[in-house]
């Protein structure tokens, strides 16, 4: 018997050895970030037209963040104003059989901690330079490092970050389209991401995603708002340091 163990030792070690040989590396270069998408992100097609307005080339990879599980859970208030593309304002609303309906929340997703989960998702660099570009759009939510959190890849030059809700954005939604909506223009990203990498891994997406009932995914419609009260989007953004 203690031979038997003796000679499998090497084996262990030479398995182990094998296993760590199968991890890439993901290079960040010099004066870049890392960002690990799980929602809206991991449409290259939005980071190309919604964010740069130009193509991006950098790696773009799928990849594994282990230790959170991602849910419908980020609530934005519709009584909080956000820019448009035209850096006007407005308002969002949802026609119910011909009545207009305000509802009290937009829901996106989000991520938050579960030490038995992993999640799937996209890897890609950023210049570190466009932070508050980022961070403008994820407004409500904040930006951590998930460098040790990462699976599959070795990570050299730089940090891995994400996004995950602030606490008061963070709300579970029911079946109520009165309360919480989502916005049938961000499932149609979701769904773009799926066509860009395929059914296996819109299917993994499904299965470590927790679902919202299908009565709140709504088109959304604008109206203009002048004159939003800005403080508490102020506030927000003066949470961000660089």
């Amino acid at each position: 018997m203690k031979l038997l163990f003796t000679l499998m030792i090497p084996a262990v070690i030479l398995l182990l050895g094998s296993c760590r040989e199968k991890l890439e590396t993901f290079k960040i270069p010099d004066g870049h970030v890392a960002m690990f998408g799980y929602g809206s992100l991991m449409s290259k097609n939005l980071i190309e037209t919604g964010l740069l307005d130009k193509a991006y080339h950098g790696p773009f990879l799928p990849a594994h963040l282990k230790g959170y599980r991602r849910s419908w859970t980020f609530a934005w208030p519709t009584d909080l104003p956000l820019y448009n593309v035209d850096s006007t304002f407005s308002k969002d609303y949802i026609l119910v059989e011909g009545d207009t309906v305000y509802p009290k929340y937009l829901h996106y997703l989000n991520i938050r901690e579960d030490a038995n989960t992993v999640i799937n998702g996209v890897l890609y660099v950023v210049p570190e330079a466009d932070l508050p570009l980022y961070d403008a759009w994820e407004l409500g939510y904040e930006r951590f490092e998930v460098t040790h959190l990462i699976q599959g890849y070795t990570i050299e030059g730089g940090p891995v970050f994400a996004y995950k809700a602030l606490p008061d954005f963070t709300w579970e939604p029911n079946d109520d389209y009165q309360q919480h909506v989502v916005d049938s223009g961000y499932w149609k990203i979701i769904e773009d991401a799926f066509v860009y990498w395929g059914e296996e891994f819109a299917a993994e997406f499904r299965q470590n995603t927790k679902p919202f009932a299908p009565s709140i995914l709504r088109e959304t419609k604008k109206i203009p708002w002048t004159d939003p009260p800005m403080e508490k989007v102020k506030e927000l953004k003066a949470m961000f340091k660089y």
